[in-house]
């Protein structure tokens, strides 16, 4: 009898397996707008002392189209604090029936070098079935690995993207007696259910089920607030006999500031060096400006992912002898000169990305992937990006700039945050000269003037392209249907806010159309807005119009006019205002010579969904306004 039921019990669970294998089953609801979806996703992470950890994750996907593709490749990066131990993958036809399962040779083991890590010790094994040659289809892996770098715990993000829904997930944490687990739960239906072991440990189990593929709406908040993430984090932990207590930002800092501390020694030569540099300078800035100027021009960014899982820096004396070093080693190396002149600087570290969100605040942990400097002054904090060799102190742009970030003092880490740049910051001021003739064809001399965010591409271009390849990436830039490029420069100016000058001389063909004794002319030459995209549907997320959203254009067109034409009617001035920002346009006519000026400010931030309505609507007159053209008449 017994026998008979273990039977049974082992057909029903082969019997289930099947099913979760056959695309059939799958309901109609997950099916909708999802290119994939996962039928099952199990993550068990177990904690076996403050040192060591396993992780076991197993997925099972149906992929339902070409572009779920990706889900048939899976990817696991490992170091010297982790090992892969086992990594399979099965395919699966839409029936269910056994395609391939992955051998040892099927599966590749890389480097992650590049050209700009000169040293890293990280590697990946990919494993991946070739594309198929009809849909669904369903693959299964099962990643185990050994962690010994508990500085970091699982992040679990079961759905992690667009058009790919879940019909089940779990999430497993297993912590020892006298370990404790931290995590912050973000669109989770069910909270954690918490089950305490027989010999004093802990179990945390986080289930998700049957959630639709989402599509992201244009201009919506981070994906972390829209898609259930569950973060996790150690209290105690130790990696290669550096030992941390985490619970709070101050206490993260503490343990950055030991990992690093006693790094900053410099030769006595270098030393001297750095004073005869800055001896007249009075003002602390202005030995900054010195000495951030003299590590741009004497090293070289290069990443290097080595030290205690790359968070320690190479010395500082070793950056001398180099030249070169990764954020961590300049930032260090750059601390060490300032200190060897008396100037006070701390590390930041800091979530880099013009696409990142800024950090979780009210969960300490190690959500960082940068550091930067910072200099106290009595008058204002100046943040140094010492991996930039041209952009000048104190500014950090999109990329670190406007989040927190985590200042590293001896005594502990403090969140401040980095400067955030305005409207007022990021501007693009254009004038041009235009001279048209009777066929419609023009001749313009542009100088424009980009500043802050606004001049950051611009800048990158300047100093990381030849000439050639500059010229390349204008003419992809510059929107007007038919032009030939005939010169363009461009020139950097100091400041606190960069500045970058182009100047291009462009031929314009049918500028404007000639139709009998008429020119109609398009007003605006190189600056038009297109609408905003229409939703059908009411709109469910909030309206997240970042930092390059704060910007303020203005084009001040001046155009010479063929002899004997006038215009046929006078255009009004035109004002927009609204929430998102403030447009207006004006046009002046003196004799053969017309003036066009058009200015446009807009403000980021967040809005409610309601007033998604209101955006396009902004959008719609704004893009109309630039469509504006002027009618001239030959006279008789």
């Amino acid at each position: 009898m017994k026998k008979h039921l273990l039977l049974l019990l082992f057909i029903n669970q082969v019997a289930q397996a099947q099913i979760e294998y056959q695309s059939g089953s799958l309901p109609s609801a997950l099916k909708e707008n999802a290119h994939a979806v996962v039928r099952r996703h199990e993550t068990t992470f177990t904690v076996k002392s403050v040192g060591e950890a396993t992780q076991r994750i197993h997925t099972v996907v149906t992929i339902l189209d070409e572009r779920g593709d990706d889900q048939a490749k899976k990817v696991v990066g490992y170091d010297k604090l982790s090992k892969v131990t086992s990594l399979e993958g099965t395919l699966y036809d839409a029936d269910g029936k056994l395609i391939k399962k992955l051998k040892k040779g099927d599966i590749d083991d890389n480097s992650t070098y590049t050209d700009y890590n000169l040293f890293d010790d990280q590697r990946i094994k990919v494993a991946s079935f070739p594309k198929q040659p009809s849909y669904p289809y369903t693959v299964d892996f099962l990643v185990e690995t050994t962690e010994r770098n508990l500085m970091f715990y699982p992040t679990w993000i079961p759905q992690n993207e667009e058009h790919l829904a879940v019909e089940q997930a779990m999430f497993t944490i297993i912590m020892p007696p006298g370990l404790a687990l931290r995590y912050k739960e973000m669109n989770i239906p069910t909270p954690v259910a918490l089950t305490s072991l027989a010999d004093g440990g802990k179990t945390y189990v986080w289930k998700v089920a049957d959630r639709p593929a989402v599509e992201f709406e244009p201009l919506s908040p981070p994906a972390r607030e829209q898609l259930p993430i569950v973060y996790t984090a150690p209290i105690d932990f130790d990696v290669q006999d550096y030992k941390g207590h985490l619970t709070t930002w101050k206490e993260l800092g503490q343990f950055y500031h030991t990992l690093n501390t006693g790094r900053d020694r410099i030769p006595e030569e270098l030393r001297q060096r750095v004073l005869e540099l800055t001896k007249n300078e009075k003002s602390t800035l202005g030995k900054v400006q010195k000495v951030y100027k003299y590590v741009q021009d004497q090293t070289r960014y290069i990443s290097i992912q080595l030290g205690i899982g790359g968070w320690q820096t190479i010395e500082a004396d070793k950056v001398a002898a180099s030249k070169y070093g990764d954020c961590k080693a300049l930032t260090n190396y750059t601390q060490a000169l300032l200190k060897a002149i008396g100037v006070t600087a701390y590390p930041a570290l800091v979530r880099a990305g013009d696409s990142e969100p800024d950090l979780l605040v009210d969960f300490p942990s190690f959500q960082f992937n940068h550091v930067i400097l910072c200099v106290p002054d009595k008058r204002d904090t100046l943040f140094l990006e010492c991996t930039d060799g041209h952009s000048p102190a104190g500014y950090v742009g999109d990329f670190t700039g406007n989040r927190h970030v985590l200042l590293i003092q001896p005594d502990g880490g403090q969140l401040i945050k980095t400067p955030a740049y305005h409207s007022a910051n990021n501007l693009q001021q254009r004038r041009i000269a235009i001279t048209l003739t009777e066929q419609g064809d023009a001749t313009a001399d542009v100088r424009t003037r980009y500043t802050g965010l606004q001049q950051d591409d611009y800048a990158s271009v300047l100093h990381r392209l030849s000439h050639d390849d500059q010229r390349t990436w204008l003419l992809k830039r510059i929107r007007i249907p038919a032009f030939e490029l005939n010169t363009f420069t461009y020139q950097e100016q100091s400041g606190d806010v960069p500045v970058v000058i182009e100047t291009l001389g462009l031929t314009v063909r049918r500028l404007a159309t000639a139709s009998g004794t008429r020119l109609f002319l398009p007003l605006n030459l190189m600056s038009a807005l297109s609408q905003a995209t229409p939703q059908l549907q009411p709109r469910r997320a909030a309206i997240e119009l970042g930092a390059n959203y704060n910007y303020e254009d203005s084009d001040t067109i001046t155009y010479q006019i063929p002899k004997g034409y006038a215009p046929e009617y006078t255009i009004p001035p035109v004002e927009i205002d609204s929430k998102f920002g403030r447009y207006t346009a004006q046009l002046t006519v003196n004799g053969d010579r017309m003036t066009y000026v058009r200015q446009i400010t807009m403000h980021g931030g967040r809005f409610l969904p309601a007033a998604y309505s209101d955006w396009v609507d902004f959008r719609k007159k704004v893009a109309k306004a630039d469509r504006a053209q002027m009618v001239f008449v030959k006279l008789n």
